[in-house]
């Protein structure tokens, strides 16, 4: 694959999906299944021969390793709104930074031909503290991934979250770096505030140096308790296009949330300093998403039409895969 269509490859859009979406009638995604009655989130969605692949995170009462509290598994769909799922589990917890469970992977093309996935794994560190690092695993079909060893982003005080990792060219990028890696970065114990999103660069994809400074931080009510989750597209047009979940506190949920979510959007230059959109991508407060729409992820239609697929919680605690369409098509 040549370094422009690496560029092209995943999180990338000729032009600005925008910021207007339109929430579709059905879920894309329901909890429903042995490996995922019990949670269905993070879903991340790429293009592959003949139609797209959604990973998303599952926990469902027939896991095979009954020590694991949640995994990545799969579904297959030709047109991005009927969706399969697939049969197994696409990686499951364990190992270092991720011994009790796994979610949020983010699938990237490599150079070889393989697939890497970048995912945040998760440790309970028995204070009632869950730790979370960046960890990655590669394939070469998309369907068995085998983990990479060491941490791709983790920290002594802060907690790294729900990742996405963008191809860039390395002569444009100073110290040549061939990889952007976006995450939320939570202190780490847990504390109320400080909550950000941060990145980081690579060469190689694996050894990752953090960027200086705030690429989204937590400076509105309706992300007081956090923003989270970057979705990140490069735009061949110009420019760049965040997306992202903001959290804040909401008592009066009765069952399942101690939170509000909703997703927003923001736009940058150079990837690097961002502005913040006014007003809500997605609101929360339909049938799926009462409590929560948040981890959002974008793909383009054949009709011009974006789909961005997210988590939505309703208010007795279930979650589920939603999607919203972009209000206008950009096919000429």
């Amino acid at each position: 694959m040549t370094p422009a269509n690496m560029l092209r490859a995943v999180h990338y859009q000729d032009v600005d999906p925008g910021t207007q979406w339109i929430k579709d009638a059905v879920v894309a995604i329901d909890s429903d299944g042995p490996l995922d009655a019990d949670r269905t989130l993070t879903p991340n969605v790429v293009k592959v021969d003949g139609g797209y692949r959604m990973y998303y995170h599952g926990l469902g009462p027939e896991r095979p390793n009954a020590a694991s509290k949640g995994y990545i598994l799969s579904a297959f769909s030709t047109d991005a709104e009927h969706w399969e799922k697939e049969p197994g589990v696409r990686m499951d917890a364990g190992g270092d930074g991720a011994e009790h469970y796994i979610w949020s992977p983010d699938v990237i093309p490599l150079a070889d031909g393989r697939y890497r996935m970048y995912y945040e794994g998760k440790t309970e560190t028995g204070d009632g503290q869950v730790k979370a690092t960046i960890v990655s695993a590669v394939s070469a079909d998309g369907l068995v991934w085998e983990r990479e060893p060491g941490l791709r982003l983790a920290g002594a005080s802060v907690s790294y979250l729900a990742p996405r990792c963008l191809h860039l060219d390395p002569a444009a990028e100073q110290g040549g770096s061939r990889f952007r890696l976006y995450a939320s970065a939570y202190p780490y114990p847990d504390v109320a505030g400080n909550k950000k999103i941060v990145s980081a660069v690579s060469e190689d994809g694996l050894v990752f140096q953090l960027e200086p400074g705030v690429r989204i931080p937590q400076d509105r009510s309706l992300e007081s308790y956090a923003v989270y989750a970057p979705e990140v597209l490069r735009l061949g047009e110009g420019g760049f296009r965040m997306y992202y979940a903001g959290w804040t506190s909401a008592p009066e949920v009765p069952r399942g949330s101690k939170y509000h979510g909703r997703i927003f959007s923001a736009f940058s230059a150079d990837g690097l300093q961002w502005v913040k959109d006014p007003g809500i991508c997605i609101d929360n407060g339909g049938p799926w998403d009462a409590a929560k729409a948040s981890e959002p992820c974008v793909i383009d239609l054949a009709d011009g039409r974006f789909r961005m697929f997210y988590e939505a919680c309703d208010l007795d605690g279930r979650w589920r895969i939603a999607s919203a369409t972009s209000a206008a098509s950009t096919a000429p």
